[in-house]
C-alpha cells in the first residue's frame, strides 16, 4: 500500500464513523440511490429546461417581486427530480412539459419558446384551466413543485411573503387589504 492509499480524507472518515454507529444499512441505501440517480443522467434536456423556465415564469411572473426564474424555481425542480425524484415523477413532469409543447404546436404551429408573452400567457391559462378541471395528478404535482420551490426560496419567503419574526396579536377574520401580504417564517 502506498502512502497516498493510506491517507484518509474527510469523506472516508465520516463514512467510517457512520458505519461504527450502526448506520451501515441507511448509508448503503443512500449510496445506492445516489449511484442510480447519477446513472440516469440529467432530469431535463437543455430544451426541456428552457421550456420549464418559461412555464414557471408564467405561473409565478416577475412583478414588484422576482418571479420563478429569479427565485431559482426551475433549478430547484431540476435538482429535486435529479437527486430525489423517482423515474415516475420525472416522467410525469416531462409529460406535462411535452403536453404544453404539443398544445402549442397544435394551436399555433410553433414551439412555446417562439411565442410572444401574450400568446404564452393565453395558452397557459387555457392549459391550466383544462388540467385543473380534469384533476390531472401530474399537472397538480408540477404546480405543487413550482409553488414549493418559490415559497421555500429566500426570495419567496422574504420578498413575496411578509416576514415577521413575531407576527403579533391574534385577530381572526381580517380583510386582506388590512394585512397586505401573507406571513412567512424564514431563518
Amino acid at each position: 500500500m502506498s502512502v497516498v492509499d493510506q491517507k484518509l480524507n474527510r469523506r472516508a472518515m465520516l463514512l467510517g464513523a457512520v458505519f461504527l454507529v450502526g448506520g451501515a444499512a441507511a448509508l448503503t441505501r443512500f449510496t445506492r440511490t445516489s449511484d442510480a440517480n447519477r446513472a440516469r443522467g440529467p432530469a431535463f434536456s437543455p430544451d426541456q429546461f428552457a421550456l420549464l423556465e418559461q412555464v414557471t415564469e408564467i405561473i409565478i411572473p416577475t412583478t414588484d417581486t422576482p418571479g420563478a426564474i429569479g427565485a431559482g424555481v426551475p433549478a430547484f425542480i431540476r435538482d429535486l427530480l435529479m437527486n430525489w425524484g423517482s423515474q415516475q415523477s420525472r416522467a410525469e413532469i416531462a409529460a406535462v412539459l411535452e403536453a404544453i409543447e404539443r398544445r402549442t404546436w397544435t394551436k399555433h404551429g410553433s414551439g412555446f419558446l417562439e411565442l410572444s408573452d401574450t400568446l404564452r400567457l393565453e395558452l397557459m391559462r387555457a392549459f391550466d384551466e383544462e388540467h385543473v378541471q380534469a384533476h390531472d395528478p401530474a399537472y397538480r404535482k408540477f404546480k405543487q413543485m413550482v409553488l414549493l420551490g418559490y415559497y421555500h426560496s429566500e426570495i419567496g419567503a422574504t420578498q413575496e411573503l411578509r416576514f415577521e419574526l413575531v407576527p403579533g396579536a391574534w385577530r381572526s377574520c381580517l380583510p386582506l387589504n388590512e394585512v397586505g401580504r401573507a406571513s412567512a417564517f424564514w431563518n
